[in-house]
């Protein structure tokens, strides 16, 4: 058999993206806050595309309809809202809906700004406030930061000890060690953390200000015993400073939660870790039969197609090479407009999805979380798995517990014996419950638990419960024992 080369006819099918597909897929996956930087960058390469920066004040004002207060009630094939409120009640609730709380990052930078006088200690203050998370704490190098502000490492410890003072206290420490120490030293003079012969409450806060400061480490574990020993004090009185520990907070920042601090790159030069808001896609409102989805349309700027360009294109006299740049970006401004449309259209079928399917951990918290997963979504939506998935990325949902993201709201089933399954969180929710109404000093042990769990007609195995509790950070039965 001899080869030869020759040509053939083959007819083939492929699936291509449009440009204005990439667009909406583009647009659909982006954060609020990105979306609205990437519409501001358009806006400023096409003539066509206007936009006008707005309050939410006023863009209420000029588009009441964009938030409409109505009954939500859930159909698989149709959502459908029924008016039953007067026009003063949604007033005040749109008004809710603007207040926000002051943000960590701006509670900081107003203090430093009312104690410091020097513009180069405020610009180092500014630079060690924007590199600290939401937990309170400094999440970059004082070498990295003295690099960048082109100071000297002396001048910035210096700063950073004046921001440490600050309220909440706490705020700026580099570990948890820091952190606590700080609240310690900040309830008294020094005097009150040296060693005493004689256990008042003063000597009760020294034996706190030791136990953190040297064995840290062994309080997780419960080694009081070897605390006490190390440290030449009795066991009652390690014990005894646990109260003092107990009644100090971890997490500084964390009353503060609008924010998050995020890490920037541009090429190999790391900036500042600077903060962003976070900025809920949609709100959800308590109805007497349910909830209300407002979905979040003030954030971004109001987009107008420039009438001038637009009646340039119909003139004759206009020459034919800027008639035909018009029209392209027309076009562009077009699709832009309509993939915005679609992406809101996209992300509120989801989030109206959730919340039906979520109404009862709405109601009544995490043990009633229901087991939900991305394709169940997209079937009842009529959208692509990888659609959905795109729309609860970086989203976010505001609900009576908060900001959560719309992925938190997603989670594996446990099938039981009678064929249903029983959401993972839930199961979760129920094991942090049952340990801490637990004794103290006879904790459950994983075995005890999932006899608890029974009695819930939840069935799991004991390996299951040690590491949905390993999960959740949980120590062990011997390790809780007090």
């Amino acid at each position: 058999m001899t080869l030869e080369v020759k040509l053939t006819n083959k007819l083939t099918y492929k699936l291509r993206l449009t440009p204005q597909m990439r667009l909406s897929l583009n647009l659909l996956q982006m954060p609020l806050v990105k979306l609205k930087d990437y519409v501001k960058q358009q806006a400023e390469e096409n003539p066509i595309l206007d936009i006008e920066e707005t309050g939410p004040a006023s863009k209420l004002k000029e588009n009441p309809e964009d938030l409409n207060s109505e009954g939500y009630e859930y159909n698989p094939a149709h959502i459908d809202y029924g008016s039953n409120e007067d026009d003063e009640e949604k007033q005040n609730y749109r008004e809710s809906l603007i207040t926000k709380p002051p943000s960590l990052t701006d509670h900081l930078l107003n203090q430093l700004h009312l104690i410091t006088n020097s513009d180069n200690e405020r610009k180092i203050g500014e630079l060690i406030i924007g590199n600290i998370n939401d937990d309170g704490y400094l999440i970059s190098s004082l070498e990295e930061m003295a690099e960048i502000a082109k100071t000297n490492l002396a001048l910035v410890e210096k700063v950073l000890s004046l921001i440490q003072t600050f309220d909440p206290i706490g705020i700026g420490a580099r570990d948890l060690r820091e952190c606590l120490l700080l609240q310690l030293k900040a309830k008294g003079e020094e005097e009150k953390f040296l060693p005493s012969s004689t256990f008042g409450r003063q000597s009760r806060q020294a034996l706190a200000f030791q136990i953190i400061d040297r064995h840290l480490p062994f309080l997780e574990k419960k080694r009081y015993d070897y605390i006490a020993r190390k440290l030449k004090a009795s066991v009652s009185k390690v014990k005894e400073s646990m109260k003092e520990i107990a009644n100090l907070e971890p997490k500084p920042g964390r009353s503060f939660n609008t924010e998050r601090a995020v890490a920037l790159a541009i090429g190999s030069q790391t900036t500042a870790l600077w903060p962003v808001r976070l900025i809920p896609d949609a709100m959800l409102k308590k109805l007497k039969h349910g909830y209300e989805v407002v979905f979040n349309n003030w954030e971004l700027p109001q987009i107008t197609l420039n009438k001038k360009y637009n009646e340039m294109i119909k003139q004759k006299d206009t020459p034919s090479d800027a008639k035909e740049y018009l029209k392209e970006r027309l076009y562009a401004a077009r699709s832009l407009i309509d993939a915005i449309e679609r992406r809101k259209e996209t992300i509120k079928k989801v989030i109206e999805d959730i919340v039906y399917t979520q109404k009862d951990f709405l109601n009544n918290g995490g043990t009633h979380f229901k087991p939900m997963t991305q394709d169940e979504i997209a079937k009842r939506i009529g959208k692509h798995k990888s659609t959905v998935c795109r729309a609860v990325t970086n989203k976010y949902l505001q609900t009576p517990y908060g900001i959560i993201e719309l992925r938190k709201f997603f989670s594996s089933g446990v099938k039981q014996e009678n064929g249903e399954f029983f959401s993972s969180k839930a199961i979760k929710s129920r094991i942090t419950d049952l340990i801490t109404r637990e004794n103290k000093k006879k904790p459950l042990g994983d075995l005890e638990i999932v006899n608890q769990l029974k009695n819930d007609r939840i069935s799991i195995s004991r390996r299951t419960v040690a590491k949905y509790r390993n999960q959740l950070k949980i120590l062990s039965s011997k390790s809780r024992r007090e």
